[in-house]
Order: structure tokens, then C-alpha cells, then sequence
């Protein structure tokens, strides 16, 4: 389905975290990699089917709703600087600002979406209150859209400004809310730890806070999909001495790689130069090692 989904907004709420954050962690300094991080947003959608013996859809999302937004609050208390705004490229100023919360529905079944995704379609299943090239300093730095679809399935989109956070640091938090939302007193939840600034100590560096536009001219997104057998038979084939045991993603990257140089000399007859960018989680490479709650940005670009 290629065209635009019927969305309806039915509301907007800025969740605040349940407890204040104390006065001690109002001010949080960023790394020196948060600093280098371009004004982006990480995004993430999730996705829940309905339950087929439900038949009061509106009634359930009303629950549902209340549920994300009670336990989104909770999540930020541990998560304080989620719900704060970045100051002057220096630190976040950790004041319970709060996030952002979107409740939509959309008019369409959830099983039309995910037969064959497509960016354009999912992309409208995002938070659209910001856009990412006018971002500032007192915008929230979480957004949250909660889709429901007349089916009774859901969508959860999420978008977090990667001045603050990674996607291991995502990942994280979208554990903790889920745990939060599930209410289960069986289910340990692991505080994230910020003190980026102490391994990657800040520099007093004229570093922009503008929007940096790496693409020149008109960005191409493609998907592709790749059924696991074949995946196992393409890091067979690349073995190498040099790479005795490539990952899947070395493998799938090399192979959409080598076909993407192929392309680019055969359309200008000469080869050109190229850069292939692979972020890397470095928490678990450093001396020594650091847990996965480390919240903030840990990564670094390989090339």
C-alpha cells in the first residue's frame, strides 16, 4: 500500500516523569561523543496485533493508552534525561520537561502494513511533531505515537534525539517501559547509568549544534529482505582468509556493498570514491568493559 494512511489524531500530552528528579541530577553533562552527534532522532516502531476474541477495539485502546502513558511516566523516572532539553551543546538540562505523547488511529487493517512495509507508509506511523531539521534546544527530547488500528492491532512509534542516546541506550529504555507497562514484580529492571562525560570527558570545542546534512541531492532508502538459508550460504561463500568467520551483517553488507560499487562505475564508467560507515557498540570493547546500561552514546563509526 503505497498511499498516505488515514491517520486521525485523537490527542496530545507531554508525560511527565512520576517522581521529580532530584536536584543532584538536574544537570547532566554530555560526552564528547553526545557533543560530535549531528541533531538527529533515533526511531523505532513497534508493532502489536490485536487480540481476534476482542471486539470492544475502542474500548481496549482506551486502556492500552492509559497503560503506556502511566508506565512511560514511571520509565522517565530512571530515564530522567529523556525528559529534559538540551543546553548550549554542553549538558542536559534534566527539569522533568517531560516527552511527548501522541495518540492516533488509523483507519486501515494492521495485517495490509505489514504484508510488504514500506518506508513511506511506516514513516506516518512516527511522531511528526518535530521535524528533524528544526530541532532546538527546548524541544522535547522523546516522542511517543501510540497508532491504533480499527482491527485492534497497535503501533508504537518512537522517536529519541541521539544528542542523548543510542541505540543500545534505546533499546534499553523501550525494555524498562515494557517491563513498567507489564507490571510484573518478577521481572528485574536494571537502572541505566549516565556518566558518559567521566569515560569521554567534554571538550570546550566550537562543535555546531546545527543539523549536519551528510546526502547530496535526493536520498534513496531501499529494503531487502534476505530468508535466513541464504544469509548462512553468503557467509560460506565469503570466507576468506583474512575473515575466517564473517557475521551476518559482514556478509549481507559486503554483498549489497560490492553491488552498489558495481552500479555506481557501470552508470559513470569510471570508478569513484565511496565510504561505507558501520556504527559499532563500543561498550562491551573498551578496558575495561563497560555493562549495557551505560546510557548515552558508546558508539563509533567503522569504516
Amino acid at each position: 500500500m503505497s498511499e498516505p494512511l488515514r491517520i486521525e489524531i485523537m490527542q496530545r500530552e507531554t508525560i511527565r516523569p512520576s517522581s521529580p528528579t532530584p536536584l543532584a541530577l538536574r544537570s547532566l553533562k554530555l560526552s564528547l561523543l553526545d557533543q560530535f552527534m549531528p541533531i538527529s532522532h533515533i526511531t523505532l516502531v513497534l508493532f502489536y496485533p490485536g487480540n481476534g476474541n476482542d471486539t470492544d477495539h475502542l474500548g481496549k485502546a482506551k486502556e492500552t493508552s492509559l497503560r503506556l502513558k502511566t508506565s512511560l511516566s514511571e520509565a522517565l523516572t530512571l530515564f530522567y534525561p529523556f525528559a529534559g532539553r538540551l543546553r548550549d551543546n554542553s549538558s542536559i538540562e534534566c527539569d522533568d520537561h517531560g516527552a511527548e505523547y501522541i495518540e492516533a488511529r488509523i483507519h486501515c487493517i494492521f495485517s495490509d502494513i505489514l504484508r510488504k512495509p514500506e518506508t513511506e507508509v511506516l514513516k506516518q506511523l512516527l511522531p511528526a511533531a518535530i521535524d528533524d531539521q528544526v530541532i532546538t534546544a527546548r524541544d522535547s527530547q522523546l516522542l511517543v505515537q501510540a497508532s491504533f488500528f480499527d482491527c485492534g492491532g497497535l503501533a508504537i512509534g518512537v522517536k529519541l534525539s541521539h544528542k542523548i542516546a543510542d541505540a543500545a541506550t534505546l533499546a534499553s529504555f523501550i525494555m524498562c517501559w515494557a517491563a513498567t507497562a507489564r507490571c510484573s514484580s518478577t521481572e528485574a529492571i536494571i537502572s541505566p547509568v549516565f556518566m558518559g562525560a567521566s569515560i569521554f570527558p567534554q571538550m570546550d570545542l566550537p562543535i555546531p549544534m546545527l543539523p549536519v546534512d551528510l546526502i547530496q541531492g535526493e536520498p534513496v532508502l531501499k529494503r531487502f529482505v534476505f530468508e535466513a538459508p541464504k544469509i548462512s550460504a553468503l557467509r560460506a561463500k565469503a570466507i576468506s582468509a583474512s575473515v575466517p568467520n564473517p557475521t551476518r551483517v559482514e556478509s549481507v553488507t559486503a554483498l549489497i556493498w560490492k553491488c552498489a560499487m558495481s552500479a555506481s562505475r557501470s552508470n559513470l564508467g569510471v570508478p569513484r570514491k565511496a565510504v561505507l560507515s558501520l556504527d559499532v557498540n563500543i561498550r562491551k570493547r573498551l578496558v575495561p568493559a563497560l555493562p549495557d546500561n551505560y546510557g548515552g552514546n558508546f558508539q563509533f563509526a567503522r569504516r
